[in-house]
């Protein structure tokens, strides 16, 4: 449970910065295809509102890629601050802030600049799930739970939105609840292992074998070197 809960997590918050690589690399490696191409999508269209960017703020974001690939946080934060004053109205300076809030530890800094991101930009679906994984590590499960609510609200059709929701419903001893949305996940885009291999783990929990296979084996079909999915699959009573 809490194991799902976290891969969900790892994706909430593994892209870190306006143009530098994810922070958590290694770790989003456990992620499936259909994670990794949402998280590129979403990082491709970041690189062209930046490249639109006057040329200013393009110095500025240079001078936050310079810093944290020196590893000086403090500086491109700073840096980040300057940006936003510049720039009150870019959304996507907010969502950066907050990543790097929560990567520095500060949940709660991170949570608020989210909902400045989601004010700003309500139609950015990563802002919800970012601010959901930050309340979700506050162990404010009822809140988070009420962020991925008005992000499945807004993007009925959007399976990794559900996943995360059916996560923190698991997490919150509500395995009826989860398995409603794990169900509305997988008709919904993308199609996922990951999704499908988390909605087998929760089966499986519930001494429902025969069904957690067959979710195994579907995530299987739509990734087949999913490697969470055949361990579970092998490790399953023969």
């Amino acid at each position: 449970m809490l194991a799902t809960l976290r891969r969900c997590l790892l994706a909430c918050l593994g892209s870190l910065a306006l143009v530098v690589p994810a922070a958590h690399a290694q770790s989003a490696a456990q992620l499936d295809y259909a994670y990794q191409a949402e998280l590129k999508a979403d990082n491709e269209t970041l690189r062209e509102r930046i490249q639109r960017l006057p040329p200013a703020l393009q110095a500025l974001n240079e001078q936050i890629s310079d810093a944290l690939k020196a590893g000086d946080r403090q500086q491109a934060q700073r840096v980040a601050e300057e940006m936003a004053t510049q720039d009150p109205r870019n959304a996507d300076v907010r969502m950066f802030l907050g990543k790097l809030r929560a990567q520095q530890g500060d949940l709660t800094g991170a949570q608020d600049w989210f909902d400045q991101a989601i004010k700003l930009d309500p139609d950015n679906k990563w802002a919800y799930v970012n601010k959901a994984g930050a309340q979700a590590e506050l162990s404010d499960l009822p809140n988070a739970l009420a962020t991925t609510q008005a992000l499945t609200t807004r993007f009925a059709h959007w399976s990794i939105g559900y996943n995360l929701q059916a996560s923190l419903l698991d997490a919150m001893d509500r395995p009826a609840d989860a398995l409603e949305a794990y169900q509305k996940a997988v008709r919904a885009q993308p199609a996922s292992a990951l999704i499908l291999t988390n909605q087998g783990n929760l089966l499986r929990r519930q001494g429902r074998l025969t069904d957690a296979r067959l979710s195994y084996e579907d995530a299987l079909r739509v990734q087949p070197d999913y490697a969470l999915a055949k361990s579970a699959l092998d490790s399953l009573p023969k």
